[in-house]
């Protein structure tokens, strides 16, 4: 036998088996035997523990809100939060619709809008990001009805991480200006422009993929919060994601310390 036949032989059994092999392929998916579907693609992991990663995503939120005076406001906050495909930009926007215990009125809240670059980062690396902020604060919310703070408020500045395993530190410094409050029928120091700071640090725990909490102490100079004089926060979170890049459920948790207010939420964030 040639080689050229012996080549045609080889090329004809190996048909023959494809062919016999084909019907009980098919044979076999159509009994069960066999999955034909491919895998589904799950993605890679999101890890929004860190405050310099950013990702499409709709927060909802129950608040309540205990202030220095004895008066409650509680409702609902929306939080949006569009993230370039870089994820070196971010704006979010919060809209508050809140119910006051003392004038007995329920409207619209101060709206926040926030912007953030983060034009450096690499987390194998210290510091492992640079993150720089445009925060405001809008006074949509009445001031008389106890519903905002009847000022504008804003806040610039620059935050960096250092990330050690399963815990992070990111540490903030924002210089914050208030306006004085509009609404107030008369001009005493703690309404008036406040010009001051922000330092502050969020520590991070990952208890897994799926879990984490933060803390952030922060000191307030000039606050809002304390008619103008000097106030230090503390402000919490737990969350837990219940679905890979998709759903999470968790609480949030902060007080003025000297301004003697507090705040507790319940959250639920889509991702998109």
């Amino acid at each position: 036998m040639t080689s050229r036949a012996a080549a045609i032989l080889i090329a004809c059994n190996l048909c023959a088996i494809s062919l016999s092999a084909k019907p009980f392929t098919l044979q076999a998916a159509a009994m069960g035997l066999v999955d034909t579907t491919s895998p589904a693609p799950t993605g890679p992991h999101i890890d929004p523990s860190k405050p310099t990663n950013f990702y499409n995503r709709l927060s909802s939120n129950a608040e309540y809100n205990f202030l220095s005076s004895g008066k409650r406001t509680f409702g609902y906050r929306a939080n949006y939060v569009w993230a370039s495909a870089s994820q070196k930009h971010s704006v979010q926007l919060e809209v508050p619709v809140l119910y006051s215990t003392a004038s007995k009125h329920t409207g619209l809240g101060d709206f926040r809008f926030r912007y953030y670059w983060i034009p450096y980062r690499d987390y194998s690396k210290r510091p492992g990001a640079l993150r720089l902020v445009i925060d405001a604060y809008l006074p949509t919310g009445s001031y008389t009805e106890g519903l905002g703070r009847g000022r504008w408020i804003f806040a610039t500045g620059a935050a960096t991480a250092f990330v050690f395993g399963k815990f992070s530190i990111f540490p903030a410094l924002e210089y914050l200006y208030s306006t004085r409050v509009y609404e107030a029928k008369t001009i005493r120091p703690g309404i008036s422009d406040l010009h001051g700071y922000v330092i502050q640090s969020t520590l991070v725990f990952d208890f897994s993929r799926k879990s984490y909490i933060d803390l952030t102490p922060i000191f307030m100079k000039n606050s809002y919060s304390h008619d103008g004089r000097n106030d230090f926060v503390t402000e919490g979170n737990y969350l837990y994601m219940v679905k890979k890049n998709k759903l999470q459920v968790g609480g949030f948790a902060r007080r003025y310390w000297r301004g003697r207010s507090s705040t507790v939420r319940l959250s639920v964030r889509t991702y998109f």
